[in-house]
């Protein structure tokens, strides 16, 4: 087939086999075609998807393609769940992990590649994003799994779960899944605490979550007040709670009791409890029983 020169359209022969195919409002399959590059599966030349803040596509993203020029030729689909969807005089296109910068381009070339127009324009717009999904449990008003839409940050994604309860730590853990090149995935661990959130030099809860993250807020950890202090119960525990505060919210040490006979209990790593004779500044953590003892006399 020759070279063709103008604005940008096919010659007749080219635009009467695309004029061939039944165009509707939703793209068509395509037929099958000589060239191998447009038999419906990726050529080995398309780009690799980008990665960063960038968002790729899905299965059940939904997105609006047009082509300049060519009103019948736009259309709106969906991403399958084998990552890919069908246009016509394109065939099988498997974007999963494509950004639509990326499928802009890759269409453009196989129209142009096909000769179906000379120097073809494609702009693709993400309607709904329901392949990056995300979760929070745990200790908030509404635990579940919510959409990831542009960049989300961890505060953005416990506002979208209703804030935390009454019983919520300070401290938040995000699951992160990254997939391996084996095709399986390694897990990693992040603790960011809620008590700096409204410092603006800290980006830990700025952090732009990702596809399969998961929140998880616990509940808020105690400990234990027996023996003789006038107040003996549960308490939560505080920052930087030791053992002088613990007396205090407790109501202080009643007659019978000796502030030089405090023990603290406290379960290890083995989940072997252990006692500690401590001073006034030992610090508390969750799970201690602090018993403060009688008197000598």
């Amino acid at each position: 087939m020759g070279l063709w020169m103008g604005s940008g359209v096919a010659p007749v022969g080219a635009q009467q086999r695309a004029l061939s195919l039944p165009l509707e409002s939703k793209w068509m399959p395509a037929r099958t075609l000589p060239d191998s590059r447009l038999a419906g599966v990726m050529p080995a030349e398309t780009p690799p998807a980008a990665h960063g803040d960038r968002p790729t596509l899905g299965a059940g993203d939904q997105i609006f393609i047009t082509v300049f020029g060519q009103p019948d030729m736009s259309a709106e689909v969906t991403v399958n769940d084998n990552l890919q969807v069908t246009l016509p005089l394109v065939g099988n296109l498997k974007v999963g992990g494509l950004t639509p910068s990326i499928l802009e381009k890759l269409i453009a070339k196989r129209l142009k590649d096909g000769e179906y127009l000379l120097n073809p324009e494609v702009s693709i717009q993400v309607r709904q994003v329901r392949s990056q999904i995300m979760s929070v449990l745990g200790e908030v008003q509404k635990p579940g799994r919510f959409v990831i839409e542009g960049k989300m940050s961890v505060l953005d994604a416990l506002a979208m779960a209703g804030g935390l309860t009454q019983q919520a730590d300070q401290t938040v853990v995000l699951i992160r899944r990254d997939p391996l090149a084996n095709g399986e995935s390694s897990s990693q661990e992040m603790s960011l605490s809620l008590q700096h959130m409204i410092d603006a030099k800290r980006s830990d809860l700025n952090l732009a979550l990702k596809n399969d993250d998961v929140l998880y807020v616990a509940q808020k950890k105690s400990f234990h007040v027996f023996g003789e202090v006038r107040k003996p119960g549960a308490y939560p525990l505080e920052a930087d709670l030791n053992v002088m505060r613990v007396l205090a919210i407790s109501g202080g040490v009643t007659e019978r009791g000796s502030i030089k006979r405090i023990r603290i209990h406290r379960q290890g790593p083995d989940q072997k409890i252990r006692e500690i004779k401590p001073d006034l500044s030992e610090r508390i953590e969750g799970g201690d029983v602090v018993f403060v003892d009688e008197r000598l006399f």
